[in-house]
């Protein structure tokens, strides 16, 4: 029994995960360059960069832009100190083994998994965004684990989001981490966590080195919740909402799609 929820549990992570992009990331204007140049231009942000990084291999199979990122960020974590860039390492690495894994390159995908993993869980002091992208990788590594140990994979991915609720109760990507794994191992919370979520504030910091995904994420999940469970009229409400603010979302497209 616990083998046939185990399969299930993966399949459903696997095409959750693989259409769980932003199709509007991806800028004309934007280009990998160094971080520097990241800090002069705060509209080019870190994290629009590695987003754009991803659509380039995602599409174009072409990793090296993504990897070049990769290296800056650890040659900035050398010079600095800062363990920011330990976060946005992290952040590269699993968009990274999600398009090497789109690719149908699993062994390149679970090791740059598994070198996210690692280098968050080194970071000392980890705060609330540190855990919620860490929980987020270790329920991406569910698709490279069997049985029994996926057990333990499970608990991880909740202690780690539970963390980083704890410490910061009001951080979307924490309760988009916790409602990612409630969701797929029985989804009693989900909906819960995820409206939570959207009632919180968006901040209007504008630190090209903080992160700022996650509704676009909450979004995407809580309709795609809603279809699963065959709510269709709350799904259409909150896919007329998250288009509102995400036009361009192909999660939230691939969504309403599926209402047609």
């Amino acid at each position: 029994m616990k083998r046939s929820i185990t399969i299930v549990f993966t399949l459903i992570l696997a095409m959750f995960f693989l259409y769980n992009y932003n199709a509007s990331a991806k800028s004309d204007n934007l280009s990998v360059g160094t971080l520097n140049a990241a800090v002069e231009a705060p509209e080019e942000s870190i994290q629009s960069r590695i987003m754009d990084a991803f659509m380039s291999a995602y599409f174009d199979k072409n990793n090296s832009e993504i990897e070049s990122i990769i290296d800056e960020l650890s040659d900035s974590y050398e010079d600095s100190g800062n363990k920011i860039f330990l976060y946005w390492k992290g952040y590269a690495l699993y968009y990274n083994s999600v398009a090497y894994l789109q690719n149908r390159k699993a062994v390149k995908s679970n090791g740059q998994m598994t070198q996210g993993i690692e280098l968050l869980e080194s970071i000392e002091n980890k705060n609330s965004d540190d855990y919620a992208l860490l929980s987020l990788l270790h329920s991406f590594s569910c698709l490279f684990t069997g049985f029994p140990a996926i057990l333990e994979t499970y608990e991880k991915c909740s202690d780690c989001a539970e963390k980083a609720l704890e410490l910061d109760n009001n951080n979307i990507r924490a309760y988009y981490a916790l409602a990612t794994y409630d969701m797929y191992s029985g989804g009693k919370n989900v909906e819960k966590y995820l409206l939570k979520s959207l009632a919180i504030k968006k901040p209007k910091s504008k630190d090209p080195y903080l992160p700022t995904w996650g509704r676009e994420e909450i979004y995407g999940l809580l309709t795609s919740y809603y279809i699963k469970e065959k709510k269709f009229a709350k799904a259409r409400e909150y896919l007329d909402l998250g288009l509102k603010e995400f036009p361009n979302s192909y999660t939230l497209q691939e969504n309403q799609s599926k209402l047609k």
